[in-house]
């Protein structure tokens, strides 16, 4: 043994990370221009595209944040992770969108479609959310290391949390400013196969715990200690934080916090044509909804075996209750696997946030205004430097929160209030800067309200009402102002609905590049064509994916009741 973990273990991390590093020293070259750096060129294929969703989107937050959460309250722990779910259909449709507009940043989009103020707005909002979203991974990766070692409730638990997050942060930091976004989809290949595959391998080991007597025995175990929690552990819906309006709310939310995403321009456009960013985006977060189960699953089965064995569950169980069945449920060397794939699943998401959050830096603000004429070398040395200060913000701010599940739900919050203009920027010409203005600071200023000012607010409503402002922020601002410049907007409508590889039709008006036989809508300002046969299609499958995915659920909570059911019928 050697700090706490076998000597077998710290074997498999030496490799695993030799490995990793020398993959993110490899992929130098290819990042050693801007463009490259920032969204490697558009030149993967559909597995790496598949995988790079799924990492970019998979961290150590969401595993631990799920295992966390089902132990906290039952079985709706799974929605701490599920906050996605059914904005999933809706990723089939956005990513061609996205890949149109043939930007390297998202702040891009917002300086063309409502000027550069827009952008440098955009660019605070979401350094704001995806500063907390990394906090939300090196709180996950400190929890879940000091969990598997055993020092989640030591004496001496304080020092290792420290430890833990300096050492990890500092790994991926140095590994971010090697490699960049081509170094962040290579790992995310490798290191997202080792979690699908482990994240399952530790469930059967806890089903089949003695203290926990399959799945039948969890539920039996749940069942009983539901009046005693004050809340009924094998519900998906929690009165405290997950109810069904709150639920439902999610739903709207989902897509609008995935259009501010800024890493949403190399998930969607790094890929060869439109069909890798589609089956990317879609297909690399329906993985994720389906792993969920395994970790929702896992999150129960160990609440069971806690509650028979009288381990008191209080806040520091809940926090490393994923490194510590881990550590119960697995042999060493998978113990040093499972370990190797959440650190490296941290350093591939946060050096995925490190890069886009920094160029976001440095093309948006730094080659705007303080160096138009700056070099492609002197603005990749910016990018490099404001990823370190970036990163380095999130600590502090891990430091003072310490709650991954807080840190989740902010930061899918904030997203949502700057995603709002984005989608009235696609959907609506009438939109204006002054409108996406007033959209983001009405949400912001009603975010703010329901949380700090508002005692006793209900969630739902603390989730929703920011949408609803900043839609009507964003509405009554763009309608109380100049409409914005009508061939700015129809060249940029005009691009969004052309094809790559289809460049000639940029010169066209919009009313030839996207005939009145293909327009859906147009009343009011709005301007939404016609799905394609692929679009509805695809839609319609993700859809169907993210349902089966909450009946299988429901059945593995309600199985005994839908058995009988069925025999007595």
């Amino acid at each position: 043994m050697l700090l706490g973990l076998e000597y077998v273990i710290w074997g498999v991390l030496a490799f695993y990370f030799a490995g990793m590093l020398a993959l993110g020293w490899w992929s130098r070259r290819r990042a050693s221009r801007q463009s490259g750096y920032l969204i490697g060129d558009r030149r993967f294929g559909t597995p790496m595209m598949v995988m790079h969703a799924f990492g970019a989107g998979t961290n150590p937050g969401d595993a631990a944040g799920v295992v966390s959460g089902s132990v906290a309250a039952g079985a709706s722990g799974v929605w701490v992770s599920w906050l996605w779910m059914f904005g999933t259909p809706f990723y089939w449709l956005i990513a061609p969108l996205v890949r149109r507009m043939r930007c390297l940043t998202l702040a891009d989009f917002f300086e063309e479609r409502f000027g550069r103020g827009a952008a440098a707005l955009y660019v605070v909002v979401a350094a704001v959310g995806m500063v907390v979203c990394l906090t939300s991974v090196m709180l996950a990766t400190t929890s879940t290391v000091q969990g598997m070692m055993g020092k989640a409730t030591s004496d001496d638990a304080e020092a290792w949390f420290y430890g833990i997050l300096f050492v990890s942060t500092l790994t991926f930091m140095i590994y971010s400013y090697w490699g960049g976004i081509v170094a962040a989809i290579r790992t995310d290949f490798v290191q997202g196969l080792m979690i699908i595959l482990l994240s399952f391998m530790a469930v059967p080991a806890a089903i089949y715990l003695p203290s926990v007597g399959g799945l039948s025995g969890m539920r039996e175990t749940l069942a009983a200690a539901s009046p005693e929690r004050g809340n009924d552990l094998l519900s998906m819906f929690d009165p405290a934080r997950f109810d069904l309006w709150v639920v439902l709310v999610l739903c709207v939310q989902a897509p609008l916090s995935a259009l501010a995403l800024p890493h949403l321009i190399t998930v969607c456009g790094a890929g060869k044509s439109e069909w890798e960013g589609r089956m990317g985006f879609a297909g690399g977060n329906m993985l994720k909804r389906i792993c969920t189960i395994g970790w929702a699953v896992l999150g129960l089965c160990w609440l069971a075996h806690l509650i028979r064995e009288g381990v008191e569950i209080d806040a520091g169980a809940v926090d490393a209750a994923f490194g510590d069945s881990i550590r119960r449920l697995l042999p060493p060397f998978f113990q040093g696997l499972m370990l190797a794939s959440i650190m490296a699943a941290a350093m591939s998401s946060g050096n995925a946030f490190q890069v886009t959050v920094a160029g976001l830096f440095s093309e948006n603000l730094y080659r705007r205004y303080i160096r138009p004429d700056a070099s492609d070398h002197s603005a990749l040395m910016v990018t490099k430097l404001a990823g370190v200060v970036y990163v380095l913000a999130a600590v502090v701010v891990a430091i003072s929160m310490r709650s991954v599940v807080d840190a989740i739900m902010v930061y899918f919050t904030i997203l949502a209030l700057v995603g709002i203009s984005t989608a009235m920027g696609l959907l609506w010409r009438r939109m204006n800067q002054a409108g996406m203005y007033g959209a983001t600071l009405s949400a912001v200023a009603v975010f703010y309200a329901t949380r700090y000012l508002i005692e006793g607010c209900p969630p739902a409503v603390a989730i929703g009402a920011p949408l609803v402002g900043g839609v009507f922020g964003g509405v009554v601002f763009s309608l109380a102002t100049r409409p914005p410049d009508p061939k700015a907007v129809e060249r940029f409508f005009t691009k969004i609905y052309t094809p790559i590889g289809q460049e000639d039709r940029l010169s066209q008006r919009l009313d030839e590049a996207v005939p009145p036989s293909e327009q859906f809508m147009t009343a009011g300002g709005l301007f939404i064509v016609k799905p394609s046969r692929e679009s509805w299609v695809g839609f319609l499958v993700f859809l169907g994916l993210c349902v089966a995915c909450v009946l299988v659920m429901y059945a593995i909570l309600a199985w005994p009741s839908l058995w009988a059911v069925v025999t007595d019928s």
